[in-house]
């Protein structure tokens, strides 16, 4: 309180101040301490609820028999309090919330506190428990911290439907370009989902109507709906792939299952985690289990969405200490196994391994017959019980094994990491310096040929094609209408840049190709400035009947380009960091790996003293994972052989950034391909335990010797080192 009570505030007056005001009605909103003071209050109301549960003045909720205690929730000042409806139970929880108003100075917003009964709650208990709390009865579709507290149906998700709905009605959003529209959709409508959905599922039902209405905005323009012109499954594509990088609102509700999922098995110590295996998952994992009678909406969603995720699931085995025998995929056919009795239930992998290594072939048979038990001992590979290695649990689709929502949602929507077939063009859509957002979708959409034109509107509506409304001979398509009639012809060879548009061929993509591939960033931006204007200029004369010279179109693309450089939309790019050339008093082993495919890499390693001269050189070849796990392989034969041959220090140069890293502890070792985690695990403690090693990295340029070397490994899948460089000379010639 000496921080509260000695708190002073002084009001200057044309620079004077008349003294000090000394607060003496304790803290008021906006106080620094506020919050850390309020935390600590409620930690007391807390704590004396559950002090009374657990002396059994209170009984609380429990969702199962063996589940936890649920007596109150706490999130800033939103206070849930479970109970029984029962008289005793309610009138020691106003005891209770009596006597901490006392201690506290606060007072119950009686106004703002709502009761939720259960359904076979009798009705002559539902009053008296209102009239005890001076409370309201709760409605159904009630929110709680921005979700509905109920939700299991699509009308408990109707308050959601109404503020984004009242979001995209609003007067500012209707007069936005589409690119605003995109912004707005990224920045507000997607965020009030994701906070919907990490708390529940939303029904299929919910998000068609959500995803209908920002369709629907998206087209739209001053209230006036218009006909989309491409569809909503392409527009949720990256934008590398050919969409505008926006998220469907059905996958996105499904990666978010997939979290949940990725909690339960990796065993999460949330709450809720411990109240979903306490009712669901008594005696079995949560890829194996098989309830779906009597449960809630969410858990049913969980259990649909599993098969998305479930053959992306792997453990990888340390010591075996911590994946379960059986319900667990730590081997091909762990889902035809199943636990018959509670030993089983509580067979760990490492009680499969005899103490000093290998498989325990007696304990596999007995456990898993003998046909599994010989499919384990050849394909997997037996724990190392001795060793200080855990066991993961592996979400192979991402290459560092860990779970992300971004991955889960790419792996739901079946997101194709490739580029689309024009990557080139897309690049200059999208990553072209200088050119404004507008006319960066302007050019999406005349790559996807949508621009409303007669002979795509013609074809929706009747089935057929509408003459060019400035020449009157042609079909008002997009290459014809923006190349090849004659009024555009006319503009662009009178243009700065002076195309001979008649010699392009029909097709929209090829056109853009054409124009944009292969020219610098500069031309890229002039291309896309003159498109635009020539869109521009287009319909003022098509609907305001004002006619174009060229003049208008020149001086219309350069007010373009200017405004762009006025905005610094153009400011170039510094290059990046120089690298420091890093000059070592000591041994310098320079490594690298090749990599053409799994089963065919190479890796080397070249040793020389203070002076340069080569000491030794090594090379391996055999069947890896990725380039990087070839690198790892380098560094581990160079780190042995320096150790053999006795050398104390020694700095090892490599060309891969994200090893480097981790060996300079900049980066977590988990955070790479998780297939090659031990691996990395080997490279670090042998830097750990010989502390005059280092790393550090060298442009590929610097180590082309060593580089020929790996590639020389690789092609001819030799094994060698020496201190004679014949190999050498043959790599060099």
């Amino acid at each position: 309180m000496a921080c509260v009570k000695s708190a002073r505030f002084a009001i200057l007056f044309d620079g004077k101040s008349d003294g000090f005001i000394v607060p003496t009605s304790g803290l008021r909103q906006g106080c620094a301490l506020s919050p850390y003071l309020f935390i600590m209050c409620m930690d007391v109301l807390t704590r004396m609820l559950m002090h009374d549960t657990h002396n059994g003045r209170l009984k609380g909720v429990r969702l199962s028999r063996n589940g936890p205690t649920l007596n109150t929730l706490l999130y800033a000042d939103d206070l849930l309090i479970f109970g029984e409806a029962s008289m005793e139970e309610v009138r020691h929880i106003v005891s209770v919330l009596d006597q901490f108003c006392v201690m506290s100075g606060q007072q119950i917003g009686h106004s703002k506190s709502k009761v939720w009964f259960s359904n076979s709650t009798p009705q002559t208990m539902k009053n008296y428990v209102l009239q005890a709390l001076n409370a309201t009865l709760a409605n159904p579709s009630e929110v709680y911290l921005g979700s509905p507290a109920i939700a299991r149906t699509p009308r408990h998700f109707q308050p959601l439907v109404n503020k984004i709905e009242c979001k995209l009605q609003g007067w500012k959003a209707t007069f936005l370009s589409q690119a605003g529209k995109i912004t707005l959709i990224k920045s507000v409508i997607e965020p009030m989902l994701l906070h919907a959905m990490s708390t529940s599922s939303v029904p299929k039902e919910t998000l068609a109507r959500i995803q209908s209405k920002v369709t629907t905005f998206f087209w739209s323009s001053k209230e006036q709906r218009k006909m989309p012109m491409i569809a909503w499954r392409k527009i949720t594509k990256p934008k590398m792939c050919g969409g505008l990088g926006l998220r469907d609102f059905h996958c996105l509700n499904k990666a978010f299952n997939l979290k949940c999922l990725w909690k339960l098995a990796t065993n999460s110590s949330a709450l809720w985690v411990q109240i979903a295996k306490a009712k669901y998952l008594r005696n079995e994992s949560v890829w194996s289990s098989t309830r779906r009678s009597r449960c809630t909406t969410l858990w049913k969603a969980l259990m649909d969405a599993r098969q998305n995720i479930q053959q992306h699931i792997v453990w990888q085995l340390g010591d075996g200490t911590k994946c379960q025998a059986f319900g667990q995929p730590w081997h091909g056919l762990w889902h035809l196994t199943s636990p018959s009795s509670s030993r089983q239930n509580n067979l760990l992998v490492s009680d499969l391994v005899n103490p000093v290594g290998g498989w325990n072939n007696e304990k596999l048979i007995h456990e898993f017959g003998f046909a599994t038990a010989l499919y384990i001992v050849i394909s997997a590979k037996p724990p190392q019980v001795q060793s200080s290695r855990e066991d993961r649990i592996i979400f192979s689709y991402a290459k560092n094994g860990q779970f992300s929502l971004r991955k889960a949602y790419q792996l739901v929507a079946e997101v194709s990491t490739s580029p689309d077939l024009y990557p080139a063009l897309l690049k200059a859509i999208w990553q072209t310096k200088g050119v404004l957002p507008r006319v960066r979708l302007f050019l999406w959409k005349t790559m996807h040929n949508s621009l409303p034109l007669g002979d795509v509107i013609g074809r929706r509506i009747s089935n057929a094609t509408r003459p060019c409304s400035l020449c009157g001979y042609h079909a008002e398509t997009l290459p014809h209408a923006l190349f090849k009639c004659p009024w555009a012809r006319s503009l662009w060879l009178t243009s700065a840049l002076g195309l001979r548009t008649d010699e392009l061929n029909e097709n929209v993509s090829s056109i853009l190709m054409a124009i944009f591939g292969g020219v610098d960033e500069n031309r890229a931006r002039l291309v896309a400035n003159h498109l635009w204007a020539l869109w521009k200029l287009r319909c003022t004369e098509v609907f305001g009947g004002k006619k174009a010279t060229p003049n208008h179109f020149l001086a219309l693309a350069n007010s373009y380009d200017r405004l762009e450089i006025l905005a610094g939309l153009t400011s170039g790019w510094d290059g990046g960091t120089n690298i420091q050339q890093v000059q070592v008093d000591s041994i310098t082993c320079v490594i690298d790996g090749s990599f053409c495919q799994p089963d065919k890499a190479g890796w080397a390693y070249l040793l020389s003293d203070e002076s340069g001269s080569m000491l030794e050189y090594g090379m391996q070849a055999g069947p890896l994972f990725s380039p990087l796990h070839a690198e790892i392989k380098a560094m581990l034969l160079a780190a042995n052989m320096v150790i053999k041959r006795g050398f104390q220090n020694c700095t090892f140069a490599t060309d891969c950034a994200n090893l480097n890293m981790v060996l300079n502890n900049t980066l977590q070792a988990d955070q790479l391909d998780w297939r090659v985690y031990h691996d990395l695990l080997d490279v670090i403690y042998i830097f750990r335990i010989n502390p005059g090693f280092t790393s550090m990295y060298v442009p590929r340029e610097q180590i082309a010797t060593v580089d020929r070397l790996a590639k020389f490994a690789r092609v001819n899948s030799l094994n060698y080192e020496g201190y004679t460089y014949p190999i050498i000379h043959e790599c060099n010639m």
